[in-house]
């Protein structure tokens, strides 16, 4: 998967937090934590999806195949 290099503005609290955690090694880098973080979010959205997919099912047990799509 290619990358890109991307800067964006955070408060020196959000900074300050970031540095904290890299130095205490729950990360090994700035970058490192970030993308932790965009991965949990794309994971906490597939999670999301495959409950209302589940909830969609529910409600259609029974159905034909046909009918539901």
């Amino acid at each position: 998967m290619a990358t890109k290099t991307i800067s964006f503005r955070a408060t020196e609290d959000q900074v300050k937090l970031i540095d904290e955690l890299v130095e205490k090694g729950d990360y090994t880098s700035r970058g490192e934590l970030i993308r932790n973080l965009l991965r949990n979010i794309e994971r906490k959205e597939i999670s999301d999806q495959v409950k209302k997919d589940i909830e969609i099912a529910r409600k259609q047990e029974g159905r034909p195949l046909d009918d539901i799509l």
